[in-house]
């Protein structure tokens, strides 16, 4: 009997994942030799952020939202979910470019370092969605649904500031990347 009590507990406790949603934003580029890839993505990529340009960045919102249960003045969250919504933006040479089959070798293996990159952002958003969800579910209030839904509110908006804060620290500590291979020149053979 106590086993299946456990069991029981266990399965009310759990957590749904995020929903996510992803969706990808290419910019064109036309390297004719292996020194072109970086150039044609410096010179061709719309991301511009504090008068720096990146070869790939990922963009990821999370949305919440819940229900309570409101007996009088108390009231309690009783469910909460959550949705990711990623978007990366990266580089492509286009399908109809004549392209030296080394040369697209070289690209297409940068191009794997920096989208792993990118997936460390996405992750981000993915433990602020958890995190919220985790938090949000505790809470209640004696004064009121009006004041559960504002607490709910900015306790999120704090999740989110957190792992916005944790995206700028994961650039800064792997050199956006290049600590973990994104470099044209590691794929080029001399």
């Amino acid at each position: 009997m106590k086993k299946y009590l456990l069991i029981l507990f266990m399965f009310s406790t759990a957590h749904t994942e995020p929903k996510i949603s992803v969706n990808y934003k290419f910019y064109d580029i036309y390297p004719k030799s292996f020194n072109d890839i970086d150039k044609e993505m410096y010179n061709k990529t719309p991301i511009l952020k504090n008068g720096a340009r990146y070869r790939g960045y990922t963009d990821w919102h999370v949305k919440w939202s819940y229900s309570w249960q409101n007996k009088g003045n108390y009231c309690k969250l009783t469910s909460v979910s959550t949705r990711l919504d990623v978007t990366y933006t990266m580089p492509k040479i286009p399908d109809n470019f004549k392209v030296n089959s080394k040369i697209l070798s070289v690209f297409n293996n940068y191009y794997k370092a920096l989208i792993n990159h990118e997936y460390g952002h996405k992750d981000s958003g993915l433990f602020a969605a958890r995190d919220i969800e985790k938090e949000l579910i505790k809470l209640s209030s004696s004064k009121g649904c009006k004041n559960l839904a504002s607490t709910a509110n900015s306790k999120a908006q704090k999740i989110i500031k957190k792992y916005t804060q944790r995206d700028l620290y994961y650039d800064k500590h792997t050199q956006h990347g290049k600590t973990q291979g994104v470099d044209i020149n590691n794929f080029i053979s001399n």
